[in-house]
Protein backbone atom coordinates (compact mmCIF):
# COMPACT_ATOMS: atom_id res chain seq x y z
CA UNK A 1 0.00 0.00 0.00
CA UNK A 2 2.89 2.21 0.86
CA UNK A 3 4.52 1.92 -2.46
CA UNK A 4 1.11 2.23 -4.12
CA UNK A 5 0.49 5.94 -2.47
CA UNK A 6 4.70 6.71 -2.83
CA UNK A 7 4.36 6.39 -6.51
CA UNK A 8 0.91 7.93 -6.70
CA UNK A 9 2.69 10.80 -5.16
CA UNK A 10 5.72 10.90 -6.98
CA UNK A 11 3.48 10.89 -10.68
CA UNK A 12 1.63 13.36 -9.02
CA UNK A 13 4.48 15.61 -8.57
CA UNK A 14 5.88 14.82 -11.97
CA UNK A 15 2.85 15.58 -13.87
CA UNK A 16 3.50 19.44 -13.62
CA UNK A 17 7.09 18.76 -15.70
CA UNK A 18 4.90 16.06 -18.03
CA UNK A 19 2.66 18.92 -18.97
CA UNK A 20 5.08 21.20 -19.38
CA UNK A 21 7.15 18.60 -21.64
CA UNK A 22 4.33 17.91 -23.66
CA UNK A 23 3.11 21.47 -24.37
CA UNK A 24 2.54 22.61 -27.79
CA UNK A 25 5.11 25.00 -28.82
CA UNK A 26 5.52 26.96 -32.31
CA UNK A 27 8.85 27.36 -34.21
CA UNK A 28 9.17 30.71 -36.15
CA UNK A 29 12.07 29.78 -38.10
CA UNK A 30 13.60 33.49 -39.94
CA UNK A 31 15.93 33.53 -42.84
CA UNK A 32 17.78 36.68 -43.96
CA UNK A 33 18.54 35.98 -47.59
CA UNK A 34 20.97 38.97 -48.01
CA UNK A 35 24.31 39.18 -48.18
CA UNK A 36 23.87 41.85 -45.17
CA UNK A 37 24.08 41.93 -41.68
CA UNK A 38 19.96 42.88 -40.52
CA UNK A 39 18.74 44.34 -37.83
CA UNK A 40 14.84 44.93 -38.02
CA UNK A 41 11.24 44.29 -36.44
CA UNK A 42 9.88 41.39 -38.74
CA UNK A 43 6.30 40.69 -38.85
CA UNK A 44 4.68 36.97 -38.28
CA UNK A 45 1.02 35.91 -38.66
CA UNK A 46 -0.45 35.87 -35.14
CA UNK A 47 -3.70 33.44 -36.10
CA UNK A 48 -1.31 30.53 -37.95
CA UNK A 49 0.92 30.85 -34.66
CA UNK A 50 -2.25 31.04 -32.40
CA UNK A 51 -4.01 28.06 -34.56
CA UNK A 52 -1.17 25.82 -34.38
CA UNK A 53 -1.30 26.64 -30.41
CA UNK A 54 -4.95 25.78 -30.01
CA UNK A 55 -5.16 29.92 -28.41
CA UNK A 56 -6.61 33.01 -29.67
CA UNK A 57 -5.10 36.44 -30.32
CA UNK A 58 -5.88 36.90 -27.17
CA UNK A 59 -3.98 34.31 -25.51
CA UNK A 60 -0.52 35.73 -23.64
CA UNK A 61 2.18 34.27 -24.95
CA UNK A 62 6.24 33.51 -24.39
CA UNK A 63 8.45 33.71 -26.95
CA UNK A 64 12.06 32.39 -26.75
CA UNK A 65 15.41 32.48 -28.58
CA UNK A 66 17.87 29.17 -28.67
CA UNK A 67 19.75 29.52 -25.17
CA UNK A 68 15.88 29.59 -23.89
CA UNK A 69 15.72 33.45 -22.90
CA UNK A 70 12.82 35.25 -23.45
CA UNK A 71 12.52 38.09 -26.05
CA UNK A 72 10.20 41.23 -26.48
CA UNK A 73 7.23 40.79 -29.02
CA UNK A 74 4.23 43.13 -29.81
CA UNK A 75 1.05 41.85 -31.22
CA UNK A 76 0.39 44.38 -33.49
CA UNK A 77 -3.43 46.03 -34.28
CA UNK A 78 -3.26 44.39 -37.73
CA UNK A 79 -2.57 40.97 -36.76
CA UNK A 80 1.20 40.47 -36.34
CA UNK A 81 3.36 39.28 -34.15
CA UNK A 82 6.27 41.61 -34.04
CA UNK A 83 9.80 40.41 -33.23
CA UNK A 84 13.13 42.85 -33.29
CA UNK A 85 15.90 40.50 -34.63
CA UNK A 86 19.30 40.43 -35.55
CA UNK A 87 20.78 38.24 -38.35
CA UNK A 88 24.09 37.81 -39.53
CA UNK A 89 24.34 37.73 -43.94
CA UNK A 90 23.18 34.41 -45.08
CA UNK A 91 21.95 33.31 -42.06
CA UNK A 92 19.30 31.86 -39.79
CA UNK A 93 17.43 32.21 -36.17
CA UNK A 94 14.59 30.00 -34.60
CA UNK A 95 12.76 31.08 -31.66
CA UNK A 96 9.76 29.02 -29.95
CA UNK A 97 6.50 30.58 -28.72
CA UNK A 98 4.51 28.81 -26.10
CA UNK A 99 1.28 29.96 -24.48
CA UNK A 100 2.31 31.66 -21.40
CA UNK A 101 2.28 34.95 -19.19
CA UNK A 102 5.59 37.01 -20.12
CA UNK A 103 7.72 38.76 -18.52
CA UNK A 104 7.80 42.83 -18.49
CA UNK A 105 8.82 43.84 -21.75
CA UNK A 106 10.81 47.49 -21.71
CA UNK A 107 9.04 49.55 -24.44
CA UNK A 108 11.42 51.57 -27.35
CA UNK A 109 8.93 53.23 -28.96
CA UNK A 110 5.57 55.75 -28.02
CA UNK A 111 3.71 58.12 -28.82
CA UNK A 112 0.61 60.19 -27.92
CA UNK A 113 -1.55 63.30 -28.64
CA UNK A 114 -0.73 66.46 -25.99
CA UNK A 115 -3.68 68.79 -25.60
CA UNK A 116 -1.36 70.98 -23.67
CA UNK A 117 0.43 71.54 -26.21
CA UNK A 118 -2.12 72.64 -28.94
CA UNK A 119 -2.66 68.92 -29.86
CA UNK A 120 0.74 67.72 -30.73
CA UNK A 121 0.69 63.77 -31.94
CA UNK A 122 4.77 63.28 -30.79
CA UNK A 123 6.07 60.02 -30.97
CA UNK A 124 9.41 58.75 -30.69
CA UNK A 125 11.56 55.32 -30.88
CA UNK A 126 15.33 54.56 -29.82
CA UNK A 127 16.63 56.81 -32.80
CA UNK A 128 14.83 59.99 -33.60
CA UNK A 129 11.10 62.02 -32.13
CA UNK A 130 8.32 63.32 -35.07
CA UNK A 131 5.66 65.49 -34.62
CA UNK A 132 2.07 65.87 -36.28
CA UNK A 133 0.27 69.45 -35.47
CA UNK A 134 -3.25 69.34 -34.29
CA UNK A 135 -7.07 70.88 -34.56
CA UNK A 136 -5.86 72.83 -31.49
CA UNK A 137 -2.65 74.69 -33.74
CA UNK A 138 -4.76 75.56 -36.27
CA UNK A 139 -7.21 77.17 -34.31
CA UNK A 140 -5.08 79.42 -33.38
CA UNK A 141 -4.50 80.47 -36.95
CA UNK A 142 -0.08 79.23 -36.58
CA UNK A 143 0.24 77.74 -39.99
CA UNK A 144 2.23 74.39 -39.65
CA UNK A 145 1.39 72.09 -42.03
CA UNK A 146 4.48 69.37 -42.32
CA UNK A 147 6.03 66.92 -39.90
CA UNK A 148 8.21 68.19 -37.15
CA UNK A 149 11.83 66.13 -36.10
CA UNK A 150 13.06 66.42 -33.14
CA UNK A 151 16.66 65.14 -32.66
CA UNK A 152 18.04 63.33 -29.86
CA UNK A 153 21.63 61.45 -28.99
CA UNK A 154 20.11 58.47 -26.54
CA UNK A 155 17.86 55.84 -27.03
CA UNK A 156 15.92 56.15 -23.85
CA UNK A 157 12.24 57.75 -24.34
CA UNK A 158 12.69 61.17 -23.57
CA UNK A 159 9.02 63.04 -24.85
CA UNK A 160 7.23 63.08 -21.83
CA UNK A 161 10.14 64.55 -19.92
CA UNK A 162 10.78 67.14 -22.39
CA UNK A 163 7.31 67.99 -22.62
CA UNK A 164 7.29 68.21 -19.20
CA UNK A 165 10.12 70.31 -18.71
CA UNK A 166 9.28 72.67 -21.50
CA UNK A 167 5.49 73.28 -20.47
CA UNK A 168 6.37 73.98 -16.80
CA UNK A 169 9.10 76.35 -17.96
CA UNK A 170 7.01 78.23 -20.47
CA UNK A 171 4.23 79.25 -17.33
CA UNK A 172 7.43 80.38 -15.10
CA UNK A 173 8.77 82.66 -17.84
CA UNK A 174 6.19 83.86 -18.30
CA UNK A 175 5.04 84.60 -14.37
CA UNK A 176 8.34 86.45 -14.21
CA UNK A 177 8.23 88.62 -17.34
CA UNK A 178 5.25 89.77 -15.62
CA UNK A 179 6.24 90.72 -13.11
CA UNK A 180 9.17 92.54 -15.06
CA UNK A 181 12.25 89.78 -14.56
CA UNK A 182 13.29 89.44 -18.02
CA UNK A 183 16.60 88.19 -17.38
CA UNK A 184 15.91 85.66 -14.77
CA UNK A 185 12.59 84.48 -17.34
CA UNK A 186 14.96 83.75 -20.20
CA UNK A 187 17.33 82.03 -18.03
CA UNK A 188 14.47 79.83 -17.19
CA UNK A 189 13.58 79.50 -20.51
CA UNK A 190 17.46 78.66 -22.36
CA UNK A 191 17.33 75.89 -19.05
CA UNK A 192 14.19 74.15 -19.80
CA UNK A 193 12.69 74.65 -23.18
CA UNK A 194 12.73 71.82 -25.63
CA UNK A 195 14.29 74.25 -28.20
CA UNK A 196 17.76 73.81 -26.15
CA UNK A 197 19.66 70.66 -25.87
CA UNK A 198 20.26 69.64 -22.29
CA UNK A 199 22.14 66.72 -22.74
CA UNK A 200 20.21 64.55 -24.88
CA UNK A 201 18.82 66.57 -27.94
CA UNK A 202 16.54 69.40 -28.60
CA UNK A 203 13.44 70.61 -31.63
CA UNK A 204 15.42 72.99 -33.80
CA UNK A 205 14.22 71.67 -37.21
CA UNK A 206 12.29 74.47 -38.96
CA UNK A 207 8.57 73.43 -40.26
CA UNK A 208 5.99 76.20 -40.82
CA UNK A 209 4.21 76.19 -43.44
CA UNK A 210 5.77 73.52 -45.74
CA UNK A 211 6.39 69.55 -45.63
CA UNK A 212 8.63 69.41 -43.13
CA UNK A 213 10.09 65.76 -43.62
CA UNK A 214 7.84 63.79 -45.19
CA UNK A 215 4.34 65.02 -45.43
CA UNK A 216 2.48 64.70 -48.39
CA UNK A 217 0.83 67.11 -50.60
CA UNK A 218 -1.08 67.27 -53.73
CA UNK A 219 0.44 69.42 -56.64
CA UNK A 220 -1.83 72.06 -58.23
CA UNK A 221 -0.83 74.33 -61.30
CA UNK A 222 2.52 74.02 -59.74
CA UNK A 223 1.76 74.84 -55.91
CA UNK A 224 1.75 72.49 -53.40
CA UNK A 225 -1.72 72.06 -51.95
CA UNK A 226 -1.51 71.36 -47.85
CA UNK A 227 -4.38 70.07 -45.90
CA UNK A 228 -3.01 71.86 -42.81
CA UNK A 229 -3.29 70.02 -39.48
CA UNK A 230 -4.96 66.93 -39.07
CA UNK A 231 -8.34 66.32 -37.49
CA UNK A 232 -8.84 63.04 -35.88
CA UNK A 233 -6.00 60.67 -34.82
CA UNK A 234 -6.05 56.83 -33.82
CA UNK A 235 -3.07 55.40 -32.37
CA UNK A 236 -3.64 51.95 -33.31
CA UNK A 237 0.05 50.35 -31.76
CA UNK A 238 1.83 51.88 -29.09
CA UNK A 239 5.39 49.64 -28.48
CA UNK A 240 7.20 47.96 -26.77
CA UNK A 241 8.43 47.15 -30.67
CA UNK A 242 6.36 49.55 -32.92
CA UNK A 243 4.31 52.73 -33.16
CA UNK A 244 0.93 53.18 -35.71
CA UNK A 245 -1.21 56.12 -36.19
CA UNK A 246 -3.94 56.90 -38.28
CA UNK A 247 -5.08 60.30 -39.12
CA UNK A 248 -7.73 62.06 -40.87
CA UNK A 249 -7.29 65.61 -42.22
CA UNK A 250 -9.83 68.27 -42.82
CA UNK A 251 -10.89 68.98 -46.42
CA UNK A 252 -9.04 71.38 -48.81
CA UNK A 253 -10.36 74.28 -51.10
CA UNK A 254 -9.51 71.32 -53.68
CA UNK A 255 -12.32 69.12 -52.31
CA UNK A 256 -10.54 66.73 -51.12
CA UNK A 257 -9.82 64.55 -47.80
CA UNK A 258 -6.26 63.25 -46.91
CA UNK A 259 -6.04 59.92 -44.85
CA UNK A 260 -2.20 58.81 -43.42
CA UNK A 261 -1.24 55.73 -41.66
CA UNK A 262 2.48 56.32 -39.87
CA UNK A 263 4.40 53.62 -38.78
CA UNK A 264 7.70 53.73 -36.60
CA UNK A 265 9.53 50.35 -35.59
CA UNK A 266 12.29 49.93 -32.89
CA UNK A 267 15.96 50.55 -34.36
CA UNK A 268 14.94 52.56 -37.36
CA UNK A 269 15.87 56.09 -38.71
CA UNK A 270 12.75 55.64 -41.10
CA UNK A 271 8.83 55.91 -40.27
CA UNK A 272 6.90 54.01 -42.96
CA UNK A 273 3.86 56.25 -44.37
CA UNK A 274 0.73 55.49 -46.18
CA UNK A 275 -1.65 57.89 -47.74
CA UNK A 276 -4.80 57.70 -49.42
CA UNK A 277 -7.29 60.91 -50.61
CA UNK A 278 -11.37 61.19 -51.02
CA UNK A 279 -12.52 63.17 -53.34
CA UNK A 280 -10.10 63.30 -56.12
CA UNK A 281 -11.96 62.99 -59.49
CA UNK A 282 -9.38 63.33 -62.24
CA UNK A 283 -5.71 61.85 -62.12
CA UNK A 284 -3.74 64.27 -60.31
CA UNK A 285 0.12 64.83 -58.90
CA UNK A 286 0.94 63.34 -55.54
CA UNK A 287 4.16 64.56 -54.09
CA UNK A 288 6.26 64.21 -50.72
CA UNK A 289 9.45 65.29 -49.77
CA UNK A 290 11.55 67.93 -47.74
CA UNK A 291 11.51 71.58 -47.08
CA UNK A 292 14.71 73.31 -47.69
CA UNK A 293 16.78 75.71 -45.54
CA UNK A 294 19.78 75.88 -47.77
CA UNK A 295 21.12 75.07 -51.21
CA UNK A 296 23.63 72.63 -50.64
CA UNK A 297 24.06 69.03 -49.14
CA UNK A 298 20.91 67.38 -51.01
CA UNK A 299 20.43 64.76 -53.00
CA UNK A 300 17.82 63.62 -55.81
CA UNK A 301 16.82 60.58 -57.05
CA UNK A 302 13.94 58.39 -58.55
CA UNK A 303 14.39 56.31 -55.19
CA UNK A 304 15.04 58.84 -52.60
CA UNK A 305 15.44 62.41 -51.57
CA UNK A 306 18.56 63.21 -49.27
CA UNK A 307 18.81 66.74 -47.71
CA UNK A 308 21.55 67.87 -44.36
CA UNK A 309 19.29 70.36 -43.17
CA UNK A 310 21.46 72.89 -41.13
CA UNK A 311 18.92 73.50 -38.35
CA UNK A 312 17.70 76.71 -37.09
CA UNK A 313 20.43 78.77 -35.90
CA UNK A 314 23.21 77.16 -37.54
CA UNK A 315 25.89 79.28 -36.19
CA UNK A 316 25.17 78.18 -32.54
CA UNK A 317 24.26 74.34 -32.83
CA UNK A 318 26.82 73.43 -35.55
CA UNK A 319 25.28 70.43 -36.10
CA UNK A 320 22.91 68.52 -38.96
CA UNK A 321 19.57 67.12 -39.10
CA UNK A 322 19.91 64.53 -41.74
CA UNK A 323 16.04 64.51 -43.44
CA UNK A 324 15.11 61.97 -46.34
CA UNK A 325 12.30 60.00 -48.05
CA UNK A 326 12.43 57.11 -49.85
CA UNK A 327 10.39 55.53 -52.49
CA UNK A 328 10.80 52.17 -52.95
CA UNK A 329 8.39 51.83 -56.15
CA UNK A 330 10.55 54.87 -57.35
CA UNK A 331 8.69 58.32 -58.25
CA UNK A 332 8.32 59.88 -61.65
CA UNK A 333 10.70 63.10 -61.17
CA UNK A 334 12.53 64.79 -58.75
CA UNK A 335 12.91 68.54 -58.79
CA UNK A 336 12.84 71.59 -56.41
CA UNK A 337 10.35 73.59 -56.17
CA UNK A 338 11.26 77.26 -55.51
CA UNK A 339 9.10 79.56 -53.25
CA UNK A 340 9.11 80.72 -49.57
CA UNK A 341 10.58 78.30 -48.83
CA UNK A 342 11.45 76.14 -51.24
CA UNK A 343 11.11 72.20 -51.60
CA UNK A 344 12.65 69.07 -52.65
CA UNK A 345 9.95 66.60 -54.00
CA UNK A 346 9.25 63.81 -55.20
CA UNK A 347 6.18 63.31 -57.99
CA UNK A 348 3.94 60.61 -58.70
CA UNK A 349 2.14 62.18 -61.68
CA UNK A 350 -1.25 60.26 -62.65
CA UNK A 351 -2.33 59.64 -58.92
CA UNK A 352 -5.95 58.77 -58.54
CA UNK A 353 -6.38 58.80 -54.42
CA UNK A 354 -5.09 54.97 -53.93
CA UNK A 355 -3.13 54.02 -51.28
CA UNK A 356 0.32 54.69 -51.81
CA UNK A 357 3.79 53.83 -49.28
CA UNK A 358 6.77 55.62 -48.65
CA UNK A 359 9.51 56.19 -46.14
CA UNK A 360 10.63 59.55 -44.39
CA UNK A 361 13.31 59.72 -41.51
CA UNK A 362 15.80 61.70 -39.81
CA UNK A 363 19.22 61.15 -37.97
CA UNK A 364 21.58 63.54 -35.80
CA UNK A 365 25.26 64.47 -36.41
CA UNK A 366 25.52 64.44 -32.83
CA UNK A 367 23.99 60.91 -32.48
CA UNK A 368 24.13 57.72 -34.64
CA UNK A 369 25.03 59.35 -38.22
CA UNK A 370 27.86 61.62 -38.27
CA UNK A 371 28.43 62.99 -41.88
CA UNK A 372 26.07 63.02 -45.12
CA UNK A 373 27.72 60.05 -46.76
CA UNK A 374 26.70 57.93 -44.14
CA UNK A 375 23.24 58.93 -44.34
CA UNK A 376 23.03 58.09 -48.19
CA UNK A 377 24.76 54.50 -47.06
CA UNK A 378 22.15 53.95 -44.42
CA UNK A 379 19.13 54.90 -47.28
CA UNK A 380 20.79 52.53 -49.81
CA UNK A 381 21.05 49.74 -47.02
CA UNK A 382 17.24 50.46 -45.69
CA UNK A 383 16.30 50.52 -49.76
CA UNK A 384 17.78 47.56 -50.27
CA UNK A 385 16.19 45.91 -47.13
CA UNK A 386 12.50 46.45 -48.55
CA UNK A 387 13.26 44.69 -51.49
CA UNK A 388 14.75 41.78 -49.78
CA UNK A 389 12.49 41.38 -46.85
CA UNK A 390 13.76 38.43 -44.53
CA UNK A 391 11.40 35.61 -44.63
CA UNK A 392 9.53 33.74 -41.70
CA UNK A 393 8.51 30.01 -41.55
CA UNK A 394 5.41 29.11 -38.55
CA UNK A 395 5.84 25.03 -38.19
CA UNK A 396 4.81 23.30 -35.22
CA UNK A 397 7.81 22.01 -32.97
CA UNK A 398 7.56 18.05 -32.51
Amino acid sequence: MKKKVLCLLLMMSLLPLLQRATAQKVKLTITNPSQNQRQEVVEASLQAICELLGADSLTPLKVKNAFGQEITYQKSYDGKLLLSVALQPESQVVYTITKGEPKAFTSYVFGRIYPNRLDDLTWENDRGIYRFYGPALQRTGERSFGTDVWVKNTPELVVEERYRQHMWGVHLRDSLKRAGKAEEANDIYINTSFHHDHGQGMDVYSVGPSLGCGAPALLKDGQLVFPYCFQDCKILDNGPLRFTAELTYGTTAAGTREHRLVCLDKGSNFNRMTVWYDGIKEPTALTTGVVLHSDDNMTLDRKYILYADPTDNPKVNQSQIYVETLFPQEVDETRVVEGKPSHAIGIIRQYRGEPYTYYFGSAWSDYDVRIMSQWRLLSEEKLQCIKTPLTVEITKNK
